[in-house]
């Protein structure tokens, strides 16, 4: 039943966003309060589990690109970028999150620096190959992670531009991982 009410809770999200009422899950799964109460005690006890399988679901996707041995550095490095929550969320959604669950929006941060750690190393083996030019990591921190945070905070950004998060994230790491140089027409 606990899967059940998970999976519930995901697709109410997906469809009216984090503002949906216990009474909401009550009714999509024709179950009484006092069994929903039995599994998560409160809203945020169930945001929270979301929230954690959402980032295993994320860590497992990161840690298969990491051991397969078929993508070069440059692959694992974009396949890692553009690796987000599984459920389709609108932005508006990941914006009440951090409005109304700050402790499990921390958590989502916290994953964010532990990922661009695991993106550092992959940049900084890359570098020692060849495969990419020195860069100050520093520096490219900040243009992903602020571009990240950029459109988080810009939820007209996708409606203006017909984008989906995902679909944004994969430009980005294009524009990182092979610049705005045209190769074939450098002067």
């Amino acid at each position: 039943m606990r899967d059940q009410i998970l999976a519930a809770a995901i697709e109410e999200i997906t469809e009216s966003g984090i503002k949906f009422t216990m009474n909401d899950l009550v009714r999509r799964l024709s179950i009484s309060k006092s069994t929903l109460y039995a599994h998560f005690r409160s809203k945020e006890e169930l945001v929270g589990a979301i929230v954690d399988l959402s980032l295993a679901t994320v860590r497992q996707k990161e840690k298969s690109i990491l051991d397969d041995n078929t993508l070069n550095v440059a692959e694992k490095l974009k396949a890692l970028t553009v690796i987000y929550p599984p459920m389709t969320i609108s932005i508006r959604a990941m914006l009440d999150l951090k409005r109304h669950f700050p402790k499990e929006w921390e958590k989502g941060e916290r994953h964010r620096i532990e990922k661009w750690k695991t993106i550092e190393s992959l940049l900084d083996q890359g570098i020692k190959a060849g495969c990419f030019r020195p860069v100050d990591l520093t520096m490219l921190s900040l243009i992903f992670n602020g571009t990240v945070k950029e459109l988080m905070d810009d939820q007209d950004f996708f409606i203006h531009n017909s984008l989906s998060f995902n679909d944004a994230m994969n430009k980005v790491a294009d524009i990182i991982l092979w610049g705005i140089m045209n190769p074939n027409g450098a002067e």
